[in-house]
């Protein structure tokens, strides 16, 4: 049957049929949501890997920037998350689950279509702007509340660990490339030290010109001064490169601990010497321009290795001295993962910790105005909800929810207008920001609006609340930033 028909006739919520689609599609592979993060892992691993040796660019939407983590992928089989960004993610996951389950390309194209026709009705379904729920103070909530702390503790701490493993992956191969580089000069070097004895000793044996004799000699002595050079760059190098081999199995094993798994991807190592080293030097080693060229090169050499020393210091600081957080610093919890940029429900989850326990505090607030300019929109949207219901009269928040009113997306603009009604009443600039609401395309948009001015600006002056044909016939539509 087409996917086309399965949908036909279809009533219910658009998030709870494509979470049911994502677990049917998961079972048949017989993959749990370990297993499809695990996977999701290594997939981001060989991408940049890819891109780091140059056999391959990074795609338009990279594995790495995609929500992947089994907590994310489990609120998707739940319906408490929708797919980031959602079609390269979906896509992702049917390629993954369709291998294991051992489908045919025909299946593969079949499950596709019915994943795309879902994310089209979850994009079609109808948003309704609401004002923000009061938290609970029940012992139920409070308990949720830390769970969710529990959680978002995770995510932080796992995307720090990617990122510091990351970093010394790259330091490493960095390290052993100018490491071979200057192995390579050393040779070179030793070669023409060689060469230079050989033309020396002939020189004086034979009729050489004293001016020939003094170059050689001059040109010797140039020589082993940069051998000299290069062989403190390189013992510096390999001592860094012992450094951080250590550092970064230690991270190696925190990101694994983390991930519950041990597989890592094999570190990029620079080409063995034995390829070729021709073409480093010029054929001419008598020529001057030659050991010009190498103190250039010796000079770009210290220059690099100090850099990455210092960086190199940085990193097993980094891992050695960052104290995990703790689920009890709620706080901090909580403004670590309003910077998780590519987990935004995480950001979400964040953004109602600091409304409902941290309202009043400004660098909570801070934060909360940062996602105010988040990719999602619904970030935005949560952002919005939580000025208002921790910030009320703050004039930064104000100012922030002001610009909200603009937002590309209808569902935004209604959750500035609701928060600004319910926050700053009888404030005369979120009264000049809302009344231009009134005439917004949106029916929703426009009926919140008038709503909110009619309650906190009476003697305000703003056009027509939509009718009921209005709201009937008039759909809003969603435009794409």
């Amino acid at each position: 049957m087409p996917a086309t028909d399965k949908l036909a006739g279809r009533a219910g919520d658009p998030r709870q049929e494509f979470a049911e689609f994502l677990r049917r599609q998961a079972k048949q592979s017989g993959l749990k949501v370990r297993d499809i993060a695990e996977i999701f892992e290594q997939e981001a691993r060989r991408e940049e890997d890819a891109a780091a040796d140059g056999s391959r660019s990074l795609p338009e939407h990279p594995i790495r920037k995609m929500a992947f983590s089994k907590s994310h992928i489990a609120r998707l089989f739940a319906a408490q998350a929708l797919p980031n960004p959602p079609w390269p993610f979906t896509l992702q996951f049917l390629r993954i689950t369709s291998r294991a389950a051992g489908l045919t390309k025909a299946e593969h194209q079949e499950r596709c279509t019915e994943a795309r026709d879902l994310l089209s009705a979850i994009a079609e379904s109808p948003k309704v702007v609401a004002a923000p729920v009061p938290a609970s103070s029940s012992d139920a909530s409070s308990h949720t509340t830390h769970e969710a702390v529990v959680a978002l503790q995770h995510e932080v701490e796992l995307e720090r660990a990617r990122h510091t493993e990351t970093r010394l992956r790259y330091a490493l191969r960095d390290a052993q490339f100018l490491a071979t580089t200057l192995w390579r000069i050393i040779s070179a070097l030793r070669d023409i030290i060689c060469d230079h004895d050989a033309l020396v000793a002939r020189a004086q044996h034979g009729h050489a010109s004293a001016a020939t004799l003094d170059r050689l000699l001059a040109e010797t002595e140039q020589a082993l001064a940069h051998r000299r050079t290069a062989q403190e760059e390189v013992d510096l190098a390999t001592a860094r490169i012992r450094v951080l081999e250590v550092t970064w199995e230690q991270a190696r094993a925190e990101v694994s601990r983390l991930l519950m798994h041990p597989e890592a991807a094999d570190l990029i190592r620079p080409a063995s010497d034995a390829a070729s080293s021709q073409g480093l030097l010029p054929a001419d080693l008598l020529s001057q321009p030659t050991l010009d060229d190498i103190a250039t090169a010796l000079d770009k050499a210290r220059a690099l290795n100090n850099q990455e020393e210092r960086t190199a210091r940085d990193l097993q600081r980094s891992l050695t001295s960052a104290s995990p957080l703790q689920p009890d610093d709620e706080r901090a919890v909580l403004l670590a993962a309003t910077k998780l940029t590519s987990n935004w429900p995480a950001q979400q989850a964040a953004v109602e910790g600091l409304a409902q326990g941290w309202s009043g505090d400004v660098e909570a607030r801070d934060a909360l105005i940062r996602l105010t300019h988040a990719d999602a929109y619904p970030v935005r949207h949560t952002a919005a909800q939580g000025l208002a219901q921790g910030w009320s009269g703050d004039v930064e928040a104000r100012d922030a929810l002001i610009r909200l009113t603009q937002d590309n997306y209808q569902i935004v603009r209604g959750a500035a207008a609701v928060a600004l009604g319910q926050g700053w009443s009888g404030d005369t600039e979120a009264r000049d920001a809302l009344i231009p609401l009134t005439e917004d395309a949106v029916p929703e948009v426009r009926g919140a609006a008038v709503t909110v001015l009619l309650r906190g600006w009476p003697d305000a002056r703003y056009g027509p609340a939509p009718t009921v044909g209005e709201m009937a016939t008039e759909t809003g539509t969603e435009t794409d930033e």
